[in-house]
């Protein structure tokens, strides 16, 4: 039997919208209690959260408080936090279908499941734990911008990480398997020379990519395998 550990190909996912289902509901949730202390300019809906799934916090609360001011903003976010903790998010947050599944039959082959997410170290972290993923992914790298007030760009902070592993890693072009639902993981793998995989969830809108493979399934990953 070939040996494949540290050969090849190395899976690198987005976490929020790829591995997990959930999180959206959650701060749905949260935004309509945010409501209820800071009035909202625009009607909160689930559906406008997911339109909008991948934005920061900061963003959010731009968006459906747009009259706010900058402090304002900073306090709602605080808040956020502070409702977002480990029991609220255990409420809503689950691996989305098939992901332990596949992340387990890339792992038994002998290759490498990373996380690039544009969360907060500790946050992603603690995620992928109560979804059952912490043994199955080696590592995890955080661009946190979801609770920053700055703005940053996701593409090129991805591009960065995309180019570190490859490097590390010694990999050829088209060997970091790269797999997001949004444009920016595309876009971010595209750059970094990868193979791209789109990842098509149900009730979400669909970002219009140049992805090399378009799917529906997770399990179509294990072609690679």
């Amino acid at each position: 039997m070939t040996d494949k550990t540290n050969k090849t190909k190395l899976f690198v996912w987005d976490f929020h919208g790829t591995l997990e289902e959930g999180v959206e509901v959650g701060f749905f949730e949260i935004l309509k209690k945010i409501a209820k202390k800071n009035k909202a300019d625009r009607k909160i809906t689930l559906r406008q959260v997911r339109e909008k799934y991948g934005i920061t916090v900061a963003d959010y609360l731009r968006y459906f408080f747009p009259k706010a001011n900058t402090s304002q903003i900073k306090k709602m976010m605080e808040e956020v936090a502070k409702i977002q903790n480990q029991n609220h998010l255990k409420k809503y947050v689950r691996a989305a279908p098939q992901a332990i599944e596949v992340l387990s039959k890339i792992k038994k082959a002998g290759y490498e499941n990373i996380v690039v997410s544009n969360s907060h170290p500790k946050h992603i972290k603690f995620l992928i734990a109560i979804v059952g993923m912490k043994n199955l992914v080696s590592r995890v790298f955080a661009v946190d911008r979801h609770y920053s007030y700055k703005k940053q760009d996701p593409i090129k902070e991805k591009v960065k990480i995309f180019k570190m592993i490859i490097k590390q890693k010694n990999l050829k072009d088209k060997q970091l398997i790269t797999i997001g639902d949004k444009a920016s993981d595309v876009n971010a793998g595209i750059l970094a020379q990868a193979t791209t995989y789109q990842y098509l969830r149900k009730e979400f809108p669909v970002d219009e990519t140049e992805a090399d493979h378009k799917i529906h399934d997770l399990r179509e990953i294990l072609r690679e395998i």
